[in-house]
């Protein structure tokens, strides 16, 4: 049989809610829902880390953030560490990258090695780079998209001014009715939007790859705040027939007493202040993040059209994703910070592979750094040093136990039956510059716990029969034992979840 190809779509700070296949009787995803149709959706996929780059780098390389080394935004993904494109390009397929990446950062931090980041901006807007140096961390071939909605930039600035359109109709803006923060309607049309590009990206390194093997990395940049879609997804919904996010009169008083400090303005994660939203705030950003979703969508359905058309859906891995989700106003929180609750944690996961079932939901819990081993199982292909004990060496290996190089797991027995489960619980690490903290949490089928070290404050929620999250039981004295049994298996699972990296050549 033919190596399988594998296309994986992209999306940033979209909320695992945010879907018709969800069960959201508001938003329409026609597209993504055909795709979850063809496969497996999982409602209770997870990232590793609800923060764009450390998020991205779980997923290229099957590690957690304290393993492969990007905690944080800003910082640059090691390139002594294998990733899922460089090791498809190994085994000959040909990879390619449209959109966006985040592997190294958008302002002008240098590189380890002294050099301007490949994806900082500045650099791309004066003139001092304009392609992507390749192979970047496998991929043979590039064509980026930086940024967000006002302030994007790459390869498709030239592409859309080639094209007659104009930069700054990213930025021109009509400001919504509610004067919601970070909200404008976008006067770019949306043939000449980076989502247009992104797609015909895609569909060109099809095209390109002819009968060799593809693995496409189709990354769009929205639903990323600043919300702001172009015509006709700007109007498509009615702020008012957009329900509220999920709050609770007094919830406050439950949970850790920072958050009446962000809450109340005194402390701003990222700069973002959320003292001043008021409800209808809410329901003009939810709104127009709907009509970006419904725009990324259209652009999803055009690659998946090409692929029908060109009889390569059935041999394509397809695998739909987000980096993280977004608080969108649920507990008064906007976008994300230190926060994991479910809004920034829980995030879409489909994939549709060749021979596995079709239409079928998996409840179970998966994470982020389940897709790298999921996409070389799929593909045939062994993950980085699992061959270790048959490399020969001078010393005696003994008696030794398997060892684990990657914590991630392959999702393919989960694929074939919509009632396998492959781990029990998923964990989750979010490092917070702008106020210190060093949360680290775990999720199971009935709880999330999340714990603020050097603190004695935390999180505990069933979230079997409190799924909004509304009522935290951390300071429950009847819940003490349970909270005590619940860290015990976050420290355990954290342990275990220790790669062995780089795997030993021999046992000495």
């Amino acid at each position: 049989m033919n190596k399988p190809n594998v296309l994986i779509f992209c999306v940033d700070e979209m909320r695992a809610d945010h879907l018709g296949c969800a069960g959201n009787k508001t938003i329409k995803t026609p597209n993504i829902d055909r795709l979850a149709r063809l496969g497996t959706y999982f409602p209770n996929g997870y990232c590793n880390n609800p923060i764009c780059m450390p998020a991205r780098a779980s997923m290229f390389t099957g590690m957690l953030p304290r393993d492969h080394g990007l905690r944080v935004n800003g910082q640059t993904l090691r390139k002594d560490i294998p990733t899922l494109p460089d090791i498809m390009a190994q085994n000959g397929y040909f990879t390619h990258s449209a959109g966006k990446l985040h592997l190294s950062p958008w302002t002008t931090h240098e590189t380890p090695e002294g050099k301007a980041s490949p994806e900082n901006i500045l650099s791309w807007t004066n003139g001092g780079i304009k392609k992507i140096p390749v192979p970047y961390y496998g991929f043979q071939s590039v064509d980026f998209v930086g940024g967000h909605t006002a302030f994007a930039y790459g390869e498709y600035m030239q592409w859309l001014e080639d094209r007659g359109g104009d930069p700054r109709w990213l930025r021109e803006s009509i400001v919504p009715p509610s004067g919601a923060p970070g909200c404008y309607q976008m006067k770019m049309p949306e043939e000449l939007h980076y989502n247009r590009f992104i797609a015909d990206s895609t569909i060109k390194a099809i095209q390109t790859s002819a009968d060799t093997p593809f693995f496409i990395w189709s990354s769009f940049p929205d639903p990323h705040c600043p919300c702001a879609p172009p015509e006709p997804y700007a109007k498509m919904y009615n702020p008012d027939e957009v329900e509220l996010p999920a709050q609770r009169d007094g919830e406050i008083n439950e949970l850790p007493p920072f958050y009446r400090d962000v809450l109340s303005g005194r402390i701003k994660p990222n700069g973002i202040d959320n003292s001043a939203v008021e409800p209808e705030h809410w329901k003009e950003i939810i709104a127009l993040t709907y009509g970006m979703i419904t725009h990324l969508d259209k652009e999803i359905g055009r690659v998946l059209d090409y692929l029908e058309s060109e009889d390569k859906i059935k041999n394509t891995i397809i695998c739909f994703i987000s980096d993280h989700g977004d608080m969108m106003g649920d507990h008064g929180l906007l976008w994300k910070s230190f926060y994991t609750f479910r809004g920034c944690t829980n995030i879409p996961f489909i994939i549709a592979a060749p021979g596995g079932n079709k239409n079928s939901v998996n409840q179970h819990l998966v994470s982020q750094i389940d897709l790298m081993p999921t996409i070389l199982d799929l593909c045939g292909l062994p993950l980085p040093g699992a061959d270790w004990k048959s490399v020969e060496t001078t010393f005696e290996r003994g008696s030794l136990m398997e060892l684990n190089n990657y914590s991630g797991m392959s999702l393919r027995p989960m694929l074939l039956d919509g009632n396998e489960k492959v781990r029990d619980s998923v964990v989750i690490e979010n490092d917070d510059p702008t106020t210190g903290f060093h949360v680290r949490c775990m999720v199971t089928d009935k709880y999330r716990i999340a714990v603020y070290p050097g603190t004695e404050h935390g999180e505990l929620f069933d979230i079997m029969n409190d799924p909004d999250e509304l009522h935290n039981l951390w300071y429950d004295e009847s819940c003490s034992a349970l909270k005590n049994k619940l860290i015990f298996e976050l420290l355990s699972e954290y342990a275990g979840d220790t790669p062995f990296g780089p795997v030993p050549s021999g046992n000495s």
